[in-house]
């Protein structure tokens, strides 16, 4: 086998890998990540496979209660101050649009921001850190 040196990387020849989790593996659904941020109670975001057609409405009032509502502060939520992002880039979400029209792709992460609501950056009686 001869090495190939290609930009500083040094191979043995091109290997070309199938990604296990493209796009059309989940049935015309897309990966979308969802994070609540400052709430380590989850130690990472949620990845599920979502409807390209779901409205984001239907996402708050449907699937964020099965995955945060055991949280204390999830019932707290005054959803018309939640600050939203794709990846980092801020959005206004419209209720009513669907996930595709948002311009959401396959594995998009979603965060989101309780501004009233710390999570880990909140301290129960007696300087414990919350979750």
């Amino acid at each position: 086998m001869n090495a190939v040196n290609k930009d500083l990387m040094t191979t043995l020849g091109y290997y070309e890998l199938a990604a296990k989790d493209s796009a059309d593996l989940f049935f015309g659904n897309w990966l979308i990540y969802l994070s609540w941020e400052n709430h380590l109670m989850y130690c990472s975001p949620f990845c599920l496979p979502l409807p390209t057609n779901l409205p984001f409405g239907a996402l708050v009032r449907d699937v964020l209660p099965l995955l945060y509502g055991e949280h204390p502060e999830f019932e707290q939520i005054d959803w018309q101050r939640v600050r939203w992002y794709d990846s980092n880039e801020a959005f206004v979400p419209d209720f009513g649009k669907s996930l595709e029209q948002h311009g959401f792709d396959h594995k998009t992460l979603i965060r989101f921001e309780t501004p009233s609501l710390e999570g880990s950056r909140s301290h129960l009686d007696g300087n414990k850190q919350a979750f």
